[in-house]
């Protein structure tokens, strides 16, 4: 049951944005939140989530299956019904819901709950089938973490808040985009128009290097929005600027397929660590 759980919920995936949503709750107040409240609102968001990829997987069964890296995921493979797991989808976004609602406050769930809607019918249902330019709109239903953690604390979303938002936006496509170039046979097959299938590697990795930039831009930008930004974010702000940079440089030259990948895995981690830099420079 743990396994099926863990293979419908997507757990990494969701671990990253519980990390995004920690900046914002220690931002969103003057001390340090309480225990209760990162546990329960990380608990809360961690369910919404898990919805709303148990959600993605129920409209995307006929795809998976046809797909080798997703065919053998729960409901292509006959592990459980796509009637079962929309239930459960539905019943765990509700249950979710009504926990962030009752033990945090109506923002805060209406911020999870907006997730899952943007990502299930913005992206899922209506950009990913149309359009190589899928993941930059639908992406939005990602960037919510922050704007989850400062509502959480603060009940009410300034300007640091949508900064963050706007972080991950710039973050998401080139971070996707890599993982599609590795993908992009797979995608190609199931009919799935990807950038890298409608358009060419070529231009994929030069759309990578450009929100690379963008994306750089907006993580050092973040330390003269917030005052609280001090020299360690501001260093270590400059250091995985660099570094991304220089690896959406080398991945736009190479067009390698394996490069691809490492900047796809390597873009999870810079975007955790940026994470922990506003965390504990918020603090300091």
């Amino acid at each position: 049951m743990f396994r099926l759980w863990n293979q419908l919920t997507k757990p990494r995936v969701t671990v990253l944005v519980l990390a995004t949503v920690l900046p914002g709750m220690y931002l969103g107040t003057t001390g340090y939140p309480s225990l209760f409240s990162i546990v329960i609102t990380l608990f809360g968001t961690y369910l919404m989530s898990s919805a709303s990829f148990i959600l993605n997987q129920y409209i995307e069964r006929e795809r998976d299956a046809v797909m080798y890296r997703t065919k053998q995921r729960p409901i292509p493979a006959g592990v459980i019904s796509p009637n079962i797991a929309l239930i459960l989808g539905v019943v765990v976004a509700i249950i979710a819901f009504v926990i962030l609602t009752y033990y945090v406050n109506l923002l805060t769930a209406i911020c999870a709950l907006s997730a899952l809607l943007l990502y299930v019918f913005l992206y899922t249902i209506w950009l990913k089938p149309r359009t190589e330019q899928n993941i930059v709109i639908g992406g939005i239903s990602g960037c919510i973490g922050p704007l989850i953690g400062y509502a959480a604390m603060a009940n009410t979303l300034p300007v640091q808040a949508w900064i963050m938002f706007l972080m991950i936006f710039l973050w998401t496509p080139a971070h996707f985009w890599a993982l599609a170039i590795f993908l992009k046979d797979d995608y190609e097959f199931a009919g799935i128009p990807m950038m890298p299938v409608v358009s060419g590697i070529q231009k994929t990795v030069n759309q990578i290097f450009l929100y690379a930039i963008a994306y750089s831009a907006s993580v050092i930008g973040f330390y003269f929005v917030d005052d609280r930004m001090g020299y360690l974010f501001l260093l270590s702000a400059i250091v995985l600027t660099v570094l991304i940079l220089t690896f959406a440089y080398r991945l736009k030259l190479s067009m390698d397929k394996v490069l691809a990948k490492r900047f796809f895995f390597f873009s999870i981690l810079h975007l955790f660590l940026v994470s922990i830099a506003i965390v504990i420079d918020s603090k300091i």
